[in-house]
């Protein structure tokens, strides 16, 4: 935990200095993404949805800024996902399908574009088991 709060404390500042560097705002995108990781890991949702969506909100500001971009799209759809899963472990179906729904939506038109990249083929097919599931 700690070298993650350490690493967000880095990019936020690397960030703020830089606020034009795309390097730095998506390593400080990921970084949300660990520390929510880390505190669903941890039982504390509350702390986890705050960094899930402090991730999300910068990878869609990432994605609309560079849509061809693949990692963005990606990261988004991640964080999607992610906060979708975060919604139906608390019960709360409608919110987990709008948020899968939105990744299917990204991981369709990676899959459909890189249709040899399994990774998203595999995340593709998952989030449409979940979606179905639901």
């Amino acid at each position: 935990m700690k070298f993650y709060e350490d690493e967000t404390v880095l990019f936020e500042q690397l960030y703020d200095a830089y606020p034009n560097n795309v390097q730095f705002k998506n390593g400080l995108a990921i970084s949300y993404e660990k520390l929510g990781e880390t505190h669903a890991a941890l039982g504390e949702l509350d702390k986890a949805l705050k960094f899930y969506e402090q991730r999300s909100e910068l990878g869609k500001q990432l994605y609309d800024a560079y849509p061809n971009n693949v990692q963005f799209k990606n990261g988004l759809a991640i964080s999607y996902a992610k906060l979708g899963v975060f919604y139906k472990n608390k019960n709360d179906s409608q919110k987990a399908k709008e948020y899968f729904e939105q990744a299917k939506s990204l991981w369709q038109e990676l899959t459909d574009a890189y249709p040899a990249y399994v990774e998203f083929q595999r995340n593709y097919s998952n989030v449409k088991r979940i979606l179905e599931d639901l």
